[in-house]
C-alpha cells in the first residue's frame, strides 16, 4: 500500500499539547527587589588608551586565575599589549558555584561592528575555552534558561512553538507514521537543518512511503519538509549497480553533507549548544556542544570521514573520541560505555560507521553522547554550522534517477490525498 499524509494535514502549529495536573508544580512569582543584581548580566566594557586585556578583566572584577584561563584560551588573540583605543569588550556574568559566591565572569567577547570577534566561555568543566557565537547570540543580553523535568533547556513561552525534532516525531506519531520510518525522516532532514528551531504556523510534513507487507519492511519514497516558507523535498533511489538506497533532492542532489548533525543511530536532543543556566547551582557555563539521549549501548556514528585522533578516558567526558576531518574541523564523542572494535589513535573512518557506543561514563547525569564540533580549535553550533555538500548525481545515474523520480510523483497524483496500491 502507499500511504500519504497531505501537508494541509500535518501543520506542525496545530500539534495538541496536554497536560497533566498531577505532574504540575505550581510556583507563585516571587518579585525580586529593586535593589537586587540580576543573576544573569552582560556588560559592554571598553578599553581605555594604554589598557591591555589584563587590565580591562582585573577592573571588571575578574581574578586573576580566571585572566590567565581567558588569555590562554584566546590563543593569542589577546596579549600584555594594549587593546586598540576605545576595543568592546563584552563580559557575562553570571553566580559563583557556591551560594553567597559573588558572580563570576563566564563568557567574554572580543566585539568589532557590534558583532563577536572572538569568545571565550567557561565549559562544562570550568574551563574557559574558545568557542564561536552566531550573530545574533551576542546582538542582546541573554536570559537564564528554566530547566525542564528531563533536563532539556526550556525556552520563555513567547518563543514560539515545539522544536522542530519535537514536532516531527509528534506529528509522525499523530498520523500512524512507523517509527523507524519517523526516524529516517530526521536522518535524512539532519545534515540541512536545524532541529532546535521553534515551529511557526504554515511549517508542514509530507510523506509518502510503503506499508509493510508479507515482511518487507516499510520505505519511505518521498518526504517534504516545508520551514519558514522554505521547501525541502527528495526521492528515493535505488542505484541500479549496487542496490544502494538513498535520497536526492528534485535535481539529483544529496542532503548529506561533509558532517552529520546527528551522529546516532537513534536518540533523543536533551541540550543544545549555548550558555546553560543551572537552577540549582545558580550559575552559568558554556555548553559546548549538543547531547542526544537514549539506552545505553545504542550506537554511535563517524559524522565524517577522518582520523581517529582520541579514543581513551578523558576525565569528566569519559570514554571519548576524537576524529579529525578535512579543512580543520574535528569532532568528538564523549560519555561512551564501549569504542566499537578497532577504534584507536590513527585509524581511519567514514562517515556513518560506528565507532562506539552511547553510555553514562564520567560526569554525567545519564545516558547520552555529548557531541562536539570544534573548526580551527574554536568549538562552533552542531545544529547551525553551514557545511559543503555532497553527492551530486551525473549523466547515466541521473537519468536514472529522473526515472525513478517521475514514477513516484504519478503514484502521488495517482493517490489524491488518500491511499492507492503500490503494484
Amino acid at each position: 500500500m502507499l500511504s500519504y499524509a497531505p501537508a494541509t494535514d500535518t501543520r506542525f502549529s496545530g500539534i495538541e499539547v496536554r497536560v497533566v495536573p498531577e505532574n504540575v508544580t505550581s510556583t507563585p512569582k516571587t518579585p525580586i527587589a529593586a535593589t537586587r543584581e540580576p543573576l544573569v548580566e552582560e556588560k559592554l566594557l571598553l578599553a581605555k588608551r594604554g589598557e591591555n586585556f589584563e587590565q580591562v578583566m582585573r577592573a571588571a572584577g575578574a581574578a586573576p586565575d580566571q585572566i590567565r584561563a581567558m588569555i590562554t584560551a584566546f590563543a593569542g588573540r589577546v596579549r600584555t599589549a594594549p587593546l586598540p583605543d576605545g576595543q568592546v569588550l563584552q563580559a557575562l556574568y553570571a553566580p559563583g558555584l557556591n551560594p553567597g559566591d559573588p558572580r563570576q565572569i563566564v563568557r567574554v567577547s572580543l566585539v568589532t561592528n557590534g558583532q563577536p570577534d572572538g569568545t571565550v566561555a567557561v565549559n562544562d568543566r570550568g574551563l574557559f575555552v574558545l568557542v564561536n557565537l552566531p550573530r545574533q547570540e551576542l546582538a542582546s543580553p541573554q536570559r537564564p534558561q528554566r530547566r525542564s523535568e528531563d533536563g532539556g533547556d526550556e525556552d520563555d513561552e513567547e518563543s514560539g512553538g515545539a522544536r522542530l525534532y519535537e514536532s516531527i516525531y509528534e506529528t509522525g506519531m499523530r498520523h500512524d507514521l512507523p517509527r523507524p520510518l519517523i526516524d529516517e525522516l530526521v536522518r535524512i532532514f539532519s545534515y540541512d537543518l536545524d532541529f532546535q528551531q521553534r515551529v511557526r504556523g504554515g511549517d508542514n510534513l509530507e510523506v509518502i512511503f510503503t506499508e509493510e507487507d508479507e515482511g518487507e519492511r516499510a520505505e519511505i519514497l518521498s518526504a517534504s519538509l516545508t520551514i519558514g516558507g522554505e521547501t525541502r523535498r527528495v526521492f528515493r533511489f535505488q542505484a541500479p549497480e549496487d542496490g544502494l538506497i538513498d535520497y536526492f533532492d528534485e535535481e539529483g542532489k544529496s542532503l548529506k553533507k561533509f558532517l552529520l548533525r546527528k551522529p546516532i543511530a537513534d536518540g533523543e536532543m536533551r541540550s543544545g549548544f549555548g550558555m546553560r543556566y543551572h537552577p540549582i547551582l545558580r550559575y552559568s557555563k558554556m555548553h559546548t556542544g549538543v547531547d542526544w539521549a537514549n539506552r545505553i549501548g545504542t550506537p554511535i556514528l563517524a559524522a565524517g570521514n577522518g582520523t581517529v585522533i582520541k579514543a581513551e578516558w578523558d576525565s569528566g567526558y569519559g570514554r571519548r573520541i576524537e576524529i579529525q576531518h578535512a579543512n580543520g574541523y574535528v569532532t568528538t564523542y564523549s560519555h561512551q560505555s564501549a569504542f566499537a572494535k578497532g577504534i584507536a589513535p590513527g585509524v581511519k573512518v567514514r562517515q556513518g560507521q560506528v565507532i562506539g557506543y552511547l553510555g553514562s561514563s564520567g560526569l554525567s547525569t545519564g545516558p547520552h553522547l555529548h557531541y562536539e564540533v570544534l573548526v580551527n580549535g574554536s568549538f562552533v553550533n552542531p545544529m547551525k554550522i553551514r557545511v559543503p555538500r555532497g553527492r551530486e548525481l551525473q549523466g547515466p545515474a541521473l537519468a536514472e534517477y529522473k526515472r525513478q523520480r517521475d514514477e513516484i510523483q504519478g503514484l502521488i497524483e495517482r493517490a489524491g490525498g488518500t491511499v492507492a496500491q503500490l503494484r
